[in-house]
């Protein structure tokens, strides 16, 4: 299998392939030289992934940007391939490239497509184009949430369609051995630090209750504006900016909140597509708080309580729940740790793999 993913730049992005060839699955990769990852620029590491290739990428939109077409011109050349899976939007400019050089390079290899949009967009040209192209020659696809597989369909797939959760390496999230919650509640955030990821409403409802302190993990463009807003609104003193966060400490970070807040705010042209923060929060033993929005309520699920966006007064309301319902934290905490495998890299290679032989023809 050639599978293409420029976010596979995220070291432990990687353990899908890993699994894949622990399972027997020949997988080489391609992936970026550098991206852009929770508002900082990650650089490529090996890290002992012989099977990985770095490739530079021109263009920093994930859908606007093309891969340095040589390296994968050789790739492409090296061999005969079963498959090319493309970890990217069927309307990429990315996705165009590819199936050009597949089309010159290794003519009549099927190929997977991947989605995550759960917005039924009408792309203008060129993109509406590649698209239509993409999808109706796919011999596949696999996207991480169901709205967005049923619009792959109307859109024009008529091969192989799988659901298939983004991964987390649920070993590396430990729940801690602690009391619930008492007095005080600790808030954690962790993501960009842009309008649609909710940390504005977020603060709102912490001034709404002076019981409850936040954490904020991440950067972004907005991040003076917000604090600027702990600052007007009266609560510096009760939040703490920790800035970007490095991935591979993550594992440490989670057990230090009480909660975890994922105050998403849906916007024309975005809806959350998943929500990986409430899954490594699950396995860490952290409920969380979410907004009704995308993917996030099949994410939470039962192990977690959710709001309205965009409404300060329901997300305090379901935050001090947790100070004042006993057994509420510990109920949502159980119900999270019981659930998460779903979403561990193990069962993610498993379903990938099924969908790999059907496609193939290998099973």
């Amino acid at each position: 299998m050639l599978r293409i993913s420029h976010s596979s730049v995220v070291t432990s992005w990687r353990e899908r392939e890993r699994v894949l060839r622990q399972r027997g699955v020949d997988v080489t990769l391609a992936t970026s030289v550098r991206w852009e990852e929770g508002g900082s620029m990650v650089p490529f590491t090996a890290d002992g992934d012989t099977f990985a290739v770095a490739v530079r990428t021109f263009g920093r939109h994930p859908n606007l940007f093309v891969f340095d077409p040589r390296p994968l011109w050789r790739l492409l050349g090296a061999g005969v391939w079963d498959l090319i899976d493309m970890h990217e939007e069927p309307f990429g400019v990315a996705v165009a490239e590819v199936l050009v050089l597949r089309w010159l390079r290794a003519r009549g290899t099927p190929y997977l497509l991947c989605s995550a949009q759960n917005i039924d967009k009408r792309y203008l040209p060129p993109f509406r184009w590649i698209e239509r192209w993409s999808l109706r020659r796919a011999a596949g696809a696999y996207t991480c949430n169901t709205e967005a597989g049923d619009i792959l369909r109307r859109k024009g797939l008529t091969g192989e369609l799988e659901l298939l959760p983004l991964g987390v390496d649920v070993a590396r999230f430990r729940p801690a051995d602690r009391q619930p919650p008492s007095g005080r509640l600790r808030v954690g955030f962790v993501g960009r630090l842009i309008p649609h990821k909710g940390v504005d409403v977020l603060l709102a409802a912490l001034a709404l209750d002076d019981r409850l302190d936040a954490d904020i993990y991440g950067a972004g463009p907005e991040g003076a504006a917000i604090r600027a807003a702990a600052v007007a609104s009266g609560i510096a003193d009760r939040v703490t900016f920790h800035g970007h966060l490095d991935e591979s400490a993550l594992p440490d970070v989670y057990p230090t909140f009480d909660v975890l807040a994922v105050p998403s705010v849906p916007v024309p042209g975005w809806l959350e597509q998943f929500g990986r923060v409430v899954v490594e929060a699950q396995a860490a033993g952290v409920p969380s708080v979410a907004s009704a929005s995308g993917a996030l309520p099949d994410v939470v699920g039962d192990a977690g309580l959710l709001v309205p966006p965009n409404d300060p007064q329901a997300l305090c309301a379901a935050l001090v729940r947790f100070l004042d319902e006993p057994g509420l934290w510990e109920r949502l905490r159980a119900a999270g740790t019981a659930t998460v495998d779903r979403y561990s890299w193990a069962s993610v290679a498993e379903l990938q793999q099924a969908l790999y032989e059907r496609v193939t023809g290998r099973g």
